[in-house]
């Protein structure tokens, strides 16, 4: 059982928090489709995509840290 190698939880926990953030991920979704057409590549949905991620984050991190030993 020492052999085994450890499952990374935060992937499952991610998983499950992603329904949680619709929202941002509906947004960032947008911001990509806005900026398909912007041919000088000056435009970008950086924060739409970091707002996404954050809320995840904040979703996953009190069930993560109760998890690690």
């Amino acid at each position: 059982m020492a052999d085994e190698e450890p499952v990374d939880q935060k992937k499952y926990l991610e998983e499950s928090c992603k329904p949680k953030c619709v929202k941002p991920l509906l947004e960032y979704e947008a911001c990509v489709k806005r900026i398909k057409v912007d041919e000088s590549g000056h435009k970008h949905c950086t924060g739409q995509y970091f707002d996404y991620w954050s809320c995840v984050d904040k979703c996953v991190a009190p069930k993560l840290f109760s998890k690690l030993k």
